[in-house]
């Protein structure tokens, strides 16, 4: 019997090894050619972001993909692993989001990586110092029960088919994703910050999440402006988006810094038209002043790239056709940012770029022409192309899936105009990450 489990237990550690070295050569080349190519990270700096690479995410994946329980949702390759890149007044700064499956998340054990989201959070809160105190009421309010976890798995797929058209074959499914951490990247220095996802929730009791959330934030401390959250609340009302809310997001701070720290609501909509963006982006008109109607104008004059019409756009209240027509979510969202003691919300505005990409190649093209309107150094011939290829290969690859995941854009007197482009990195074959860690 001891040797029976000692040859368990050896066979476990060399499959997390060879897990572990899967992942390694899946993100780690690309995250050190981001950092690389930005340009704004000294030798050292890059060091200690592939240290805590290492240490803190990729041990934390999961299984690599043959052996995996479940499929990654953040991106479109199913990577769990999402890079991004921003771009704004100051210089380039690498982000990376991730999602938390752990050795058992989305297995039977743990089939909504509600165990593996709690184990990572608190790994991650005592190695760098974040207080848990808002990462624990969402994980509380947010995470079904072992039982309605198996309940989920029963309603997902009426629940996608509200969201498809009638003759569409829904791609099955057994959750969907709970926590996503993501890390971003500004000198030497990483700031983290956690994304919950309220849907289970939401399926398992069939009650819409809006009022939990509206309840959680007006009791949230250090508090929130009530006045702010009612104004949203009432807004969305306005609405009916079915199922509108798709995540929460806080900053990840010290007690001390709470006061300062962001929740963020991230709202989908079912038109992508420019009309659309201006209603939410001003929240029905609510938001007038100076900065966000600057940004509305800056935003207009590059949305037809961003929609990848290079052609323009007839009006606005152009539609543009998803490549997957199917879908009737994931046209438009909008993150809507609150702070302690903050009046008024800021509206970010995001396009899940892979549902309109012709190529990568003309997303290049088009990206590049949006950096040149906007003043970008990267709007130079040929200089955000060099960039991708040197962390993706060939933008003109024949790939299945799309490396350009989303983009996002905000415009602020602090940083003036921010945006962020976010990837899908492809899942190579576990013989190449075979060959790469024997090179």
């Amino acid at each position: 019997m001891a040797t029976e489990v000692m040859r368990a237990i050896e066979q476990d550690s060399k499959s997390t090894a060879v897990d572990l070295d899967y992942w390694t050569h899946h993100c780690v080349p690309v995250l050190s050619s981001l950092l690389r190519s930005s340009g704004s990270y000294s030798p050292a700096d890059q060091a200690t972001h592939l240290r805590v690479l290492s240490d803190h995410v990729l041990p934390n994946l999961g299984p690599r993909p043959s052996m995996a329980h479940t499929r990654s949702l953040l991106t479109q390759s199913g990577s769990p692993f999402q890079p991004s890149i921003n771009l704004s007044s100051c210089e380039p700064q690498v982000r990376y989001c991730w999602e938390l499956l752990g050795v058992h998340g989305g297995s039977e054990s743990d089939p909504s990586a509600v165990e593996a989201a709690r184990e990572i959070l608190s790994s991650l809160s005592k190695a760098f110092g974040f207080c848990s105190r808002w990462s624990d009421i969402f994980l509380s309010a947010f995470a079904p029960t072992p039982e309605e976890a198996k309940d989920v798995q029963v309603k997902l797929p009426e629940w996608l088919r509200s969201f498809t058209s009638a003759d569409a074959e829904v791609t099955p499914i057994k959750r969907l994703p709970f926590v996503f951490v993501a890390f971003d990247l500004n000198g030497p220095k990483t700031s983290i910050k956690a994304y919950f996802n309220p849907k289970a929730k939401e399926i398992a009791t069939g009650m819409p999440s809006t009022e939990m959330i509206w309840d959680i934030l007006r009791n949230l401390e250090p508090s929130l402006d009530v006045a702010s959250i009612d104004a949203l609340a009432q807004f969305l009302d306005e609405r009916p988006v079915p199922s509108a809310i798709e995540l929460v997001g806080i900053d990840c701070v010290d007690e001390a810094s709470l006061s300062d720290a962001r929740v963020k609501v991230y709202v989908h909509v079912r038109s992508n038209s420019f009309n659309t963006v201006r209603d939410y982006v001003t929240l029905g008109g609510r938001l007038q002043d100076k900065t966000t109607l600057k940004g509305l104008a800056i935003l207009r004059d590059i949305w037809h790239l961003l929609l990848q019409e290079p052609e323009g756009i007839v009006d606005d209240d152009y539609n543009r056709p998803l490549n997957d027509s199917s879908i009737f979510c994931q046209m438009l969202y909008f993150s809507i940012e609150m702070r302690p003691g903050r009046e008024f919300p800021e509206v970010k505005t995001y396009l899940p770029t892979w549902n309109y990409v012709r190529s990568d190649k003309a997303t290049v093209q088009n990206y590049e022409e949006v950096f040149r309107k906007c003043g970008y150094e990267w709007g130079q011939e040929g200089r955000y192309r060099k960039v991708f290829e040197s962390s993706f290969g060939p933008a003109n690859h024949d790939r299945q899936t799309p490396v350009h995941c989303d983009a996002s854009f905000l415009f602020s007197e602090k940083t003036g105009i921010y945006q962020t482009l976010y990837f899908s990195p492809p899942l190579g074959t576990e013989e190449q990450a075979r060959l790469g860690a024997m090179s």
